[in-house]
């Protein structure tokens, strides 16, 4: 009887122990928690800005979730550019989220942006996808007041590949126009950020497409402008994407992989949150990636309120000038920012570019346009045919005109190539940049030694 209690005292307590997350049942496994990197402006001359870490779990956990935290300096320096410190966060029982603080201190001086480290640890109910993020200070305090120099022009490869832009973040390949689509986009290779900008009608800066509204990608109607931001932030940009296969309607609801992982109602895979499957706003993007290049375009407006220079103080709060291009198709909305903000650097807009397209075929030179950082067009008229009638598509991007504008310092970035012979063809002809909707296949073709270069 002694060796049978004894026995039974054993594993009540090897129960007790399984279950020291406060259930009835096994301890539930850990979840995946992810310290999100995260930019932000240092604020002004004797301000505290905060620079907010963003904490997620990827599962709901019975009990609570410790996170200890520490800094470390980087290229920026504890005590003048932010206050070094650690301590610890609790998100709690049931809780999907939290936040970590560190508070930066703002000056009057115009520099390259300043990282810090930091260093996290968790309770045993969760497992951090990485032990160690980066906090980027951003400097906020240049002039605008001049217009940018395209000498040296970053944006020319030089005979090297072309920049992979991951157009709308990819728009086959991931939910387009979300964090999650840019993010991975940037793991799997590619070199530029693609994304167009609307305003909202409380006048918040998103990330969509498509003027005609948000019904194609999410679950939602209307047009941005029409909507606030809360209502915005309500629906589900991952609602009708299939992987491979961009935005489908009336395939079987299994087929929608990432639908309902905004909503809360599916888990985000590891390293994400339903954050990341929402419409974003241009502050989180600059906010997640400051140290990718970004391409920005900025869509048709209504004109109640001051799209160009809320775009232009955004930009600069987070310091980005050199790595980033301001795009547009619209010559007023191209006019109106690099009036507001002429040292960003812009590429083309429409108008301008079919007049330098006008000249190159009738003198075979390209105009010297140093208002402008790049030329961002279509590998043929088909794509703005209503510009350019006719029936059968005019060339546009020919070995020609690629050395004509090389000639006067402007890079040729060629929209939207999606096959793997047009990717070719375009680095054959010397091109700078490459938009695709597909940037896994253009990263596969970088990636193969030049000379062995195949589509099979």
């Amino acid at each position: 009887m002694k060796i049978k209690a004894t026995t039974t005292a054993l594993l009540t307590i090897a129960l007790l122990q399984a279950c020291s997350d406060g259930s009835d049942g096994p301890k539930a496994a850990p979840s995946s928690l992810t310290v999100v990197p995260t930019a932000a402006p240092e604020g002004a001359p004797g301000e505290m800005n905060i620079l907010r870490f963003r904490v997620t779990l990827t599962e709901p956990q019975k009990r609570a979730v410790e996170v200890s935290y520490q800094t470390s300096a980087g290229t920026a320096t504890a005590g003048e550019d932010y206050l070094d410190g650690d301590g610890s966060i609790t998100i709690p029982a049931g809780a999907l989220a939290g936040s970590i603080d560190v508070e930066l201190i703002g000056d009057a001086e115009q520099e390259p942006g300043e990282t810090f480290t930091l260093s996290v640890t968790t309770s045993d109910n969760a497992t951090a996808t990485s032990d160690t993020v980066t906090g980027t200070i951003a400097n906020d305090d240049t002039a605008c007041d001049a217009p940018f120099s395209k000498v040296p022009n970053r944006w020319l490869v030089n005979g090297a590949d072309p920049l992979n832009f991951a157009h709308r973040g990819g728009v086959t390949d991931f939910p387009e126009n979300t964090l999650y689509a840019y993010s991975e986009a940037a793991g799997a290779g590619a070199d530029v950020l693609e994304m167009d900008v609307f305003q909202t009608r409380d006048n918040h800066l998103v990330i969509l497409h498509d003027a005609a509204g948000v019904g194609r990608t999410t679950d939602g109607e209307g047009q941005i402008v029409d909507l606030t931001l809360a209502q915005v932030k309500a629906l589900d940009a991952a609602y009708w994407f299939i992987p491979g296969e961009g935005t489908q309607r009336d395939r079987p609801a299994e087929d929608y992989t990432f639908r309902g992982i905004a909503t809360g109602d599916k888990p985000p895979p590891p390293g994400y949150s339903p954050e990341d499957f929402k419409i974003p706003t241009l502050e989180e993007a600059l906010a997640r990636f400051p140290d990718k290049l970004i391409n920005v375009e900025l869509k048709e407006d209504d004109g109640q309120g001051d799209y160009e220079q809320q775009m232009a103080d955004l930009l600069l709060s987070f310091g980005r000038l050199d790595d980033l291009i301001v795009a547009s198709f619209d010559d007023t909305v191209n006019g109106s920012f690099k009036a507001v903000a002429p040292c960003i650097p812009t590429s083309m807009p429409l108008g301008q570019g079919l007049t330098a397209f006008t000249l190159f075929l009738s003198t075979g030179e390209f105009p010297d346009m140093p208002e402008h950082i790049a030329a961002q067009i279509p590998p043929d008229a088909s794509q703005i045919g209503d510009q350019i009638p006719g029936d059968d598509p005019i060339p546009i991007v020919t070995t020609e005109l690629v050395e004509a504008a090389h000639a006067v310092n402007m890079p040729i970035q060629v929209w939207t190539i999606n096959s793997c012979e047009e990717m070719l063809r375009m680095i054959a002809l010397g091109v700078d940049g490459i938009m695709t909707d597909q940037p896994l296949l253009l990263e596969s073709v970088l990636t193969q030694p030049p000379a062995e270069r195949s589509c099979d």
